[in-house]
């Protein structure tokens, strides 16, 4: 092997590493909207979960989702 086909095959390599780490970049920025997304609407139900909690005006009648049990018991 040459210099020539060695340079040519480095130059192919480097080519193709750049392309795999444009395409993982990519897929990291989608799961970072993703996982943005996601975060916003588990503080939406975080939110709505201690509304429901505290729906009512006496604390020792407030609704403690723990307690709960699912419909089909």
């Amino acid at each position: 092997m040459n210099l020539d086909e060695r340079v040519e095959r480095l130059e192919m390599e480097v080519a193709h590493q750049q392309r795999v780490t444009d395409q993982l970049n990519e897929a990291v920025s989608i799961q970072s909207l993703d996982i943005l997304r996601l975060q916003r609407v588990n503080e939406q139900l975080i939110k709505q979960i201690e509304e429901l909690r505290q729906g009512t005006d006496e604390p020792e009648e407030a609704i403690n989702l723990e307690d709960e049990k699912p419909p089909h018991y």
